[in-house]
């Protein structure tokens, strides 16, 4: 019976996107599924993606008159780091006029505010921006707030850095578990962020990831970069939800987008995950890191059907054959026997285990 043989791969694959879809995990093909069965490297974006994607301004150090204006400038992001900015300010900064914005993906944003020139990014940026190295107080801030945990932002008026934001985002609460169990699946999980890289490497640190394995103050190019360098080595998932992460999605093995992804992202992913984390608290709810646990899973779980599905169909035909070949088996047997095989695979595909822990959202 050729039908099991052609059933066995289309059939579980369908049953299994059909689950994931139900519990919130969007596969765009079969072919997605197939590249997460082997396990390999496993980028993971930092904000958003490993923390909540709850960011708030926590701290404010140097020029308390640059907090408007800077406010008013990342009005003009859609970065999460931006969108916390603005909500600190209230309606301050909305009352101030911004012309020539201009933002640099993953490194910050300038422009003039009410005909100031103001810049707001990475000390990276605002050392590009100035042409000059922080001042010895504007580092000293930057220091203080890495390594309290915060994410630090260098504000520049008039060409000088003068101040620096410090931002804090939980880390999800299902995140070290979910390491842990990736790890001992074979995954070598790390992190790529554009954050500062004190900051990547405490974070690691919580997740138990090696600090080799935390790469901070990376830009969209270098993400693309790291990706490409684990290609040769086998297969390189990376999970994000930023336009910084798009270009590394693409070329990764298989992308990954999570809950409130923007477009860019989305379309660069073969998977976007669209259910929340119950334990996220927060209602944008960015998928936990224990929905890709659940993915990868699946995946393995679903080819191990396809393979189930593969040998008995092979060993159903060949004992089927030989017995009619040497007349054992009657043709109206054989008739009777013939679906036999189509409807074990059936049964098989349904009785998959894949994507069954997650109830739909």
């Amino acid at each position: 019976c050729p039908c099991a043989l052609g059933l066995a791969t289309p059939l579980a694959m369908s049953f299994a996107i059909g689950r994931a879809a139900r519990a919130g995990i969007l596969i765009k093909g079969g072919d997605a599924l197939e590249r997460l069965a082997t396990p390999g490297r496993l980028w993971l974006d930092k904000t958003g993606t490993i923390t909540a994607g709850c960011v708030r301004l926590l701290a404010w150090r140097g020029d308390e008159g640059a907090r408007a204006l800077a406010a008013a400038l990342e009005a003009e992001s859609a970065h999460p780091l931006a969108r916390a900015f603005v909500a600190a300010a209230g309606d301050v900064a909305a009352t101030l006029a911004v012309t020539a914005a201009v933002e640099v993906t993953g490194e910050g944003i300038s422009g003039a505010v009410a005909d100031e020139p103001i810049a707001v990014g990475s000390s990276r940026f605002a050392i590009a921006h100035t042409g000059a190295a922080l001042p010895a107080e504007v580092a000293g801030w930057v220091a203080e707030l890495a390594d309290a945990g915060q994410s630090p932002v260098v504000v520049c008026r008039r060409g000088r850095a003068v101040a620096v934001a410090g931002f804090g985002d939980p880390i999800r609460s299902d995140a070290a578990a979910t390491v842990t169990t990736l790890r001992a699946a074979g995954w070598r999980v790390g992190i790529l962020s554009g954050d500062d890289p004190r900051v990547v490497r405490r974070v690691g640190a919580a997740l138990g990831i090696a600090g080799d394995d935390c790469l901070g103050g990376v830009s969209p190019e270098a993400k693309l970069a790291a990706v490409q360098a684990d290609l040769a080595r086998g297969t390189v998932v990376m999970v994000g939800d930023g336009v910084n992460d798009a270009a590394a999605m693409a070329a990764a093995t298989c992308g990954i987008a999570v809950r409130g992804s923007a477009e860019a992202a989305l379309a660069a992913a073969d998977v976007f995950v669209s259910a929340a984390d119950p334990g996220a608290g927060d209602d944008r709810g960015a998928a936990g890191l224990s929905v890709i646990a659940e993915l990868v899973d699946g995946a393995a779980a679903t080819l191990a059907v396809i393979r189930r599905n593969l040998r008995f169909s092979l060993a159903y035909n060949l004992t089927g054959a030989t017995l009619a070949v040497t007349g054992i088996i009657h043709p109206l047997v054989a008739a009777l026997l013939m679906p036999i095989s189509s409807l074990t695979v059936v049964t098989s595909s349904t009785r998959t285990r894949a994507f069954r822990r997650r109830p739909a959202p």
